[in-house]
């Protein structure tokens, strides 16, 4: 598998957890300080592979 492939095979998985963590897994718990711990999580995972993106992204030489 290419590299370019695994990066959208990471972000397709985060996008899947963005969708089911919230809305399946924390249905029943009633705290809102586990969904924000949640989403504070999944948006440093998220920062965090943007910038190891940018920092392999290179020009296509013609």
């Amino acid at each position: 598998m290419t590299k370019t492939a695994w990066a959208w095979v990471w972000f397709g998985f985060l996008l899947a957890l963005d969708i089911a963590i919230p809305w399946f897994v924390l249905t029943h718990v009633e705290k809102v300080s586990a969904a924000f711990l949640f989403w504070t999580i999944w948006v440093l995972a998220a920062i965090a592979s943007a910038f190891f993106i940018f920092l392999k992204w290179r020009e296509v030489k013609p």
